[in-house]
């Protein structure tokens, strides 16, 4: 294996960071639009909600996937 076919982990890292930026917005986006839809129940806003919801998997998926392939870097040392 070359140091070409290794990930680069600054680069995994930086986008772990930056997704979890996003699920914190996105988590407070979906608690108004469930507030919202709960108040005046439309398609629309359950539209809205569900397309929320959609993306807060994907980005969650992300996430485990990037904390797996960086789970090397991360692994805390044992104490000696």
């Amino acid at each position: 294996m070359t140091t070409t076919d290794l990930p680069d982990f600054d680069e995994l890292a930086a986008e772990l960071v930056r997704i979890r930026h996003q699920l914190a917005e996105l988590e407070r986006r979906l608690e108004k639009a469930e507030e919202r839809a709960a108040q005046f129940p439309s398609e629309f806003s359950q539209r809205t909600f569900d397309e929320l919801r959609a993306e807060d998997v994907g980005l969650r998926a992300r996430v485990t996937e990037l904390e797996e392939q960086l789970r090397p870097v991360l692994r805390r040392r044992e104490p000696q």
